[in-house]
């Protein structure tokens, strides 16, 4: 036994003493053996502690910051249940610690929007939707189905369900299209579907097959474009409930019309051709008249018979010819600047015609003869192509611009535009991003705009009532309003290709005032 073991019995180990129960050990120098081999043994111990000492606090130190932090930091979430937000705050690392610490329960068939498993993060949002009964009729079967989800389309697709553009869809009472149930807002409570039906029309003799949604067979003849006069007669009456299989036989009357003189005349007739109506109706036939369509033609259901009234008038006409207007490229002149050089001035010329008149409106006018009174001249416009560099000064210094424009700024940020925050071009929308007519400022050309600061144009909007409009982004955390007028300057390098003549400036009505420079 060495000299430094301890007894469980005892409550501090031995000291260097003997042992009074067992004879004095006779040999020492075997214990002195024994302590010697025990040190590497204690050497490793300690020198395996050190290492799991250093290795934690290494791990430790490499942890990001903002997770040390967050270790057992107070989160506040919301947890919103069948529309009903709540707030909390709470330490618990998982969905599953959060609910039962809030003691909810999620009934088996409700939808949560987040994995129990989840970790639980600052300002997170937790939706729980219950489950309720939604009625599906389809034709003449109906089933009532328990879920949680709202959309009319997932419910059929969940019920096994598929629609298509031929079907008659109701939700809530409400019509629906099939290619728009993805898009349904409104929590659906009842869904109808009614399939197309394949019914037999008989017309006049002539059979034909229409599908339809109709409910009734003056509906589905209606909805197949097969019209009826009131003096029409359908087999089964036009208030008949529609049924699977349904032959419809039509016995019509002989409508016809006649148009005459801008008067249109509906009448029914037993004659057999267009002739014999004009007679029967006494409209006969004058100089150039002629009838569409012609005399002999035969008469048929829904016909129509006009009677044209034709006259020709010759006439002389003054005529005026727009001057052409020309722009002439000066390097005399700078950029922006233009000078008339030529004012432009209207010719005249006489046309001499033979007009041919049909019911009172002209049809046709040959030209006879042209005669030039007086020759247009052209407007020229001199327009300036040298470019002079000029400094603005900005809050980083000056910087060097090309071209500056008046300009009505507004501003605009995601939130702005339902959260979209991606530009016509593909960039993020933040501060720093403009948006502008591209035919006024090229993509990505940087400009700068006093009160904002130097930007690229990366956006465009929609119409405006004046192309000089520019829209400053910002975040949504740093969104300023704008709305007033600004000198926009266009900063170097000078773009390869430069489009010297801009439209005319025109101010926008709604915003009094300009640009003073």
């Amino acid at each position: 036994m060495s000299i430094n073991s301890s007894r469980a019995e005892d409550t501090q180990p031995f000291r260097d003493r003997a042992d009074d129960t067992q004879p004095v050990n006779p040999v020492p120098i075997r214990g002195r053996a024994s302590r010697g081999r025990r040190w590497p043994l204690l050497l490793l111990v300690a020198v395996t502690c050190c290492t799991l000492v250093i290795s934690s606090v290494l791990f430790i130190r490499s942890l990001p910051p903002d997770l040390l932090a967050s270790i057992g930091a107070e989160r506040q979430v919301t947890i919103n249940r069948d529309g009903y937000p709540r707030q909390v705050s709470t330490r618990a690392e998982t969905i599953a610690e959060l609910l039962e610490e809030s003691d909810i329960a999620v009934p088996l068939d409700a939808s949560l929007s987040h994995d129990l498993e989840d970790a639980v993060s600052d300002g997170m949002t937790i939706t729980i939707r219950s489950a309720r009964d939604v009625t599906i009729e389809v034709g003449d079967e109906v089933q009532v189905l328990r879920t949680a989800l709202d959309n009319p389309l997932a419910i059929l697709s969940s019920a096994g369900i598929a629609v298509t553009s031929d079907d008659r869809i109701r939700v809530n009472g409400a019509p629906a299209y099939a290619d728009a149930l993805a898009d349904w807002t409104v929590p659906a409570e009842h869904i109808e579907v009614r399939r197309p039906l394949s019914l037999t029309v008989i017309d006049d003799g002539g059979r034909s097959t229409i599908l339809t949604t109709a409910e009734t067979v003056g509906a589905a003849l209606a909805g197949s474009g097969i019209e009826l006069h009131p003096d029409d007669e359908t087999k089964p009456p036009r208030d008949s409930a529609v049924s699977r299989d349904m032959t419809i036989a039509i016995e019509r009357a002989i409508p016809i019309a006649l148009r005459l003189d801008g008067v249109l005349i509906e009448v029914r007739t037993q004659t057999q051709s267009v002739d014999d109506v004009l007679q029967e109706l006494n409209a006969p036939l004058f100089g150039l008249d002629y009838v569409i369509p012609s005399g002999d033609t035969e008469v048929v259901t829904d016909m129509l018979i006009e009677i044209v009234r034709v006259t020709e008038e010759i006439s002389a006409q003054q005529e005026t010819i727009a001057f052409e207007l020309r722009y002439v490229a000066d390097a005399g002149l700078s950029l922006d600047q233009t000078v008339l050089a030529q004012p432009g001035q209207i010719g005249t010329r006489e046309i001499r015609s033979l007009a041919r008149y049909e019911n009172g409106a002209e049809v046709s006018r040959n030209i006879t003869e042209t005669v030039i009174t007086q020759p247009p001249q052209d407007q020229l416009i001199h327009y300036g192509t040298t470019i002079d560099l000029r400094t603005v000064e900005t809050p980083g210094g000056p910087r060097l611009y090309w071209r500056g424009l008046c300009m009505l700024a507004t501003s605009y940020h995601p939130a702005a535009l339902g959260g979209d925050n991606v530009t016509s071009i593909g960039w993020k929308l933040e501060k720093g991003i403009v948006a502008a007519d591209p035919k006024i400022i090229r993509y990505r050309s940087e400009v700068y705009v006093p009160g904002y600061g130097a930007a690229v144009m990366a956006d465009t909007g929609g119409p405006r009532s004046s192309r000089y409009w520019i829209d400053l982004g910002y975040s949504d955390e740093d969104w300023v309003s704008w709305r007033r007028y600004v000198k926009v300057y266009l900063l170097t390098p000078v773009p390869p290709e430069i489009d010297y003549i801009l439209p005319a400036w025109t101010p926008i009505r709604s915003v009094p005032g300009g640009c003073n420079t």
